[in-house]
């Protein structure tokens, strides 16, 4: 078996590719005004592997509570966070249900 250690820019390009790799990680603009990757969940494996990956407590809060039925506006105004962002999130949390994120193909 042969292995390879892939640069962080390979990395990212991998996870762009293939979109089922990464379930746990949305491009966000929080209130700083940067558009960032934030971690939805941490036991998404091949999300925390990526170095330009950022962790917010809020952000992984907003998912939880999202796959709880919880809406945008109710987590931007108890998280502090933007609508756009919860907005995506919420999204996100309905995309794939319950279970959440996986590493590999949803149905896998």
């Amino acid at each position: 078996m042969t292995t390879t250690t892939l640069s962080p820019k390979a990395l990212t390009n991998l996870l762009r590719r293939e979109a089922w790799t990464a379930h746990g990680v949305l491009s966000l603009t929080l209130s700083d005004g940067v558009e960032r990757h934030y971690l939805l969940d941490p036991r998404d494996f091949a999300a925390t592997t990526a170095p330009e990956v950022a962790y917010d407590a809020r952000v992984h809060a907003a998912y939880i509570l999202a796959l709880q039925g919880h809406r945008p506006a109710w987590l931007a105004h108890h998280l502090d966070l933007p609508l756009p962002a919860t907005d995506a999130i919420c999204a996100h949390a309905e995309a794939h249900g319950p279970t959440g994120p996986r590493n590999g193909p949803v149905g896998a």
